[in-house]
């Protein structure tokens, strides 16, 4: 590609540096004529697009064919041949999510009217549990024998609550009782929330625990993640390997995993088996293990030893994530 000509003067119109050759060594600018034709903007703008999917492919390659490869090249300081790896993960950990959750629901669309029946009646045996565990049921119980009218205001308002659909309802109903009546605090907001819920989702109350779950997983992974790299710092040379090498390396292993999940996700929609998913989990501890031996040059066994704990680690750090924040919708939103 023909380039622009160069300025006569050699100081940079960006910073002011004397600029010897064509880029200036203090901040980078190309030091050529300003005035661009249009036919030079059209030919750089294809000349980046191309160079960044070049990148994109090359680090792409690396990524999933020679595990730990670019988190060795990170750390060697190797890094204009290949996509930043916090930019790397913020697209593939997108691309992933998108696409499973667009899949998961075009795949429930599709199989919305079989067992209807059987639906609806799972949903109130759900919608029946799920009002004995909030404490409904309880509550009338225990204040079934209270003859005062507290006790019978109260009961009357739980039994008010599947006829209140809206927000503005509940509020309206808080206002009319008096102030000793109402709900306060924690169970006001309880309350409400609840009525939020089944305005929006209706009777759905699985749904909506489900949409708001998987919404957020993708935060939670911002948790997880750096869990990940402090359990590999537990079991590696603290003098030799710092905290964000291990980070680095947890970045490329969850863009290969989500890679290679959203793949199996999708080959498991196709044949309706949960095969591919199956094989998924053992592709990555393989990776797992040849990665960490190849980026921390140690022996296969002490690398499948460490990828073991890892993976087990992992595995309750998650289960342990996932279950707080679930119980911390039961107590929040329900």
């Amino acid at each position: 590609m023909k380039t622009q000509p160069l300025r006569k003067d050699k100081h940079c119109l960006n910073c002011g540096t004397e600029v010897p050759e064509r880029f200036c060594t203090h901040c980078g600018q190309e030091n050529t004529v300003p005035h661009e034709t249009f036919s030079h903007l059209v030919k750089h703008f294809v000349a980046d697009v191309f160079h960044y999917d070049s990148q994109f492919f090359t680090t792409l390659k690396y990524l999933l064919f020679r595990p730990g490869f670019l988190s060795r090249e990170y750390m060697a300081g190797k890094r204009v041949r290949y996509v930043n790896p916090i930019k790397l993960y913020v697209f593939v950990s997108f691309v992933f999510f998108f696409g499973v959750f667009a899949l998961y629901h075009g795949d429930k669309g599709d199989h919305k009217k079989k067992g209807s029946a059987h639906t609806e009646a799972g949903e109130k045996t759900h919608n029946d549990s799920l009002r004995t565990f909030t404490g409904t049921e309880g509550l009338k119980k225990m204040l079934e024998e209270d003859s005062s009218s507290v006790g019978k205001s109260v009961i009357e308002m739980g039994d008010n609550m599947d006829h209140i659909h809206t927000v503005d309802q509940f509020d309206s109903l808080q206002q009319a009782l008096p102030d000793s009546l109402r709900y306060h605090g924690a169970q006001r907001l309880a309350f409400r929330r609840l009525v939020s819920i089944r305005e929006r989702y209706g009777n759905d109350t699985k749904k909506a625990i489900v949409e708001m779950f998987t919404h957020n997983i993708p935060k939670l992974m911002f948790v997880l993640l750096p869990l990940f790299a402090l359990f590999m710092r537990w079991i590696y040379d603290k003098k030799k390997w710092l905290y964000a090498d291990h980070a680095i390396f947890a970045i490329h292993l969850h863009s290969f995993a989500f890679i290679v999940g959203l793949l199996a996700f999708i080959l498991d929609l196709i044949f309706h088996s949960d095969t591919f998913m199956s094989t998924a989990w053992w592709l990555f501890f393989g990776y797992l293990v040849l990665a960490l031996r190849n980026n921390y040059k140690q022996s296969i066994g002490k690398s499948l030893f460490k990828a073991v704990f890892l993976f087990i680690a992992y595995f309750f750090a998650i289960a342990l994530v996932f279950t707080g924040y679930v119980l911390l919708m039961f107590m929040i939103f329900l």
